[in-house]
């Protein structure tokens, strides 16, 4: 997956502004509206009228095709199935992978918080440049119906509002056996008004992400940077909860919150006792985080004890964990268990030292935005 192109080029000739589809590769497909045809140099007797559009690797075309594109390279990137969108006088962005368990709909880059540690800068997350919702719908109903696992992410997908409501609703129209993940603040769902409508909609197989960064609303907030954030999330996943709508609670541990994470378990299981699942996360060094790195990178070795104390407490209460973005050697060997392989697999890296680790087939790495951190010191297991 690294080495696959997210973008690919060439001479585009489209009528419309887009062209969302799945692709079919060096093949026909029965329902050719539904996929736009990928042909190499070697298979150019192979295109047949009806398809969405045709990716060509070859520099000429059949004038009896319509909107395709031209000397494409790389076109062994793509696989069938995959969900790829033409963008007219422009390129190929691959939206789908069909053999990657760890797709995901950025539906905003816009959010109305502005975390110290998120690893979006500013002005990313403050771009004007939202997909459309036709796209993002485009995008739902190309996706193959057997996905197993999608995740609705932003920015914040609150701010969309009414236009979540229809994303989801069009979720569980056409892939209604697939897991949804849907990351988000929680500040939304504080409104009773449109968490009906979200419970109206939301696919059988949803859980919805919220951060808690701390166990009271001054230290939250501070970290968000947003007024009331601590109050508009806890009011949100209560509402979800009481609504039978899955949530997990993620904690970010940083220098400002790492000294009292078992304070935020217990807060969790004292107000929020019906929560399944907590999440413990480590930092992701890009964005706002490598900004404001002097105030939220802490050392692994410090945060050890304060992580197994929170697992602890939540594990007393019944309470799922897992710990997500840590390599091993920066955990209590007695919270190796709770440790996933979290980061993304075109994000994932290994140190020169880690060759010699006798726990790296069961590690998850190091994020590539941490990788040359020389704050973030590990120590290989031996």
């Amino acid at each position: 997956m690294e080495k696959r192109m997210n973008i690919l080029t060439g001479t585009i000739k489209i009528r419309e502004e887009y062209i969302i589809g799945k692709v079919i590769k060096n093949d026909n497909a029965e329902n050719k509206k539904d996929y736009i045809q990928v042909l190499s140099k070697d298979n150019m007797d192979k295109p047949e009228i009806g398809y969405k559009a045709y990716v060509l690797e070859c520099d000429s075309c059949n004038s009896n095709l319509d909107n395709y594109c031209l000397g494409v390279k790389d076109i062994d990137s793509l696989s069938n199935y995959d969900v790829i969108e033409i963008i007219k006088d422009l390129n190929i962005r691959v939206l789908y992978r069909d053999d990657s368990n760890d797709n995901y709909i950025l539906v905003t880059n816009q959010c109305n918080s502005n975390c110290i540690m998120c690893p979006d800068a500013d002005s990313v997350r403050n771009t004007k440049d939202i997909p459309s919702i036709n796209v993002i719908l485009d995008h739902i109903r190309a996706i193959p119906n057997d996905t197993s696992h999608i995740t609705i992410t932003g920015g914040e997908p609150g701010l969309l509002k009414d236009d979540l409501i229809k994303i989801f609703a069009e979720c569980k129209k056409y892939l209604p056996n697939t897991e949804f993940l849907l990351l988000s603040n929680g500040r939304i769902f504080s409104n009773t008004e449109f968490v009906d409508k979200f419970k109206s909609v939301v696919p059988k197989y949803t859980r919805v992400g919220i951060p808690l960064y701390a166990d009271e609303p001054e230290l939250h907030d501070s970290i968000t940077r947003a007024d009331n954030s601590f109050k508009q999330a806890v009011c949100g996943i209560k509402k979800l909860l009481n609504r039978g709508i899955d949530v997990e609670i993620r904690i970010v541990v940083q220098k400002l919150n790492y000294k009292i994470l078992d304070k935020i378990a217990r807060f969790i299981c004292n107000e929020i006792p019906t929560i399944t699942m907590v999440n413990i996360m480590s930092l992701e060094m890009c964005g706002n985080a490598i900004i404001n790195k002097n105030q939220i990178w802490v050392d692994y070795e410090d945060i050890k004890e304060p992580v197994y104390k929170a697992c602890l407490e939540l594990i007393k209460h019944g309470i799922i964990v897992n710990l997500y973005n840590f390599p091993l050697c920066a955990l209590d060997e007695r919270v190796y268990a709770f440790a996933v392989k979290s980061i993304s697999d075109y994000k994932v890296r290994y140190r020169e030292e880690c060759s010699g680790c006798t726990l790296k087939k069961e590690c998850g790495g190091l994020f590539n935005s941490t990788i040359n951190l020389k704050e973030a010191r590990i120590k290989p297991v031996k």
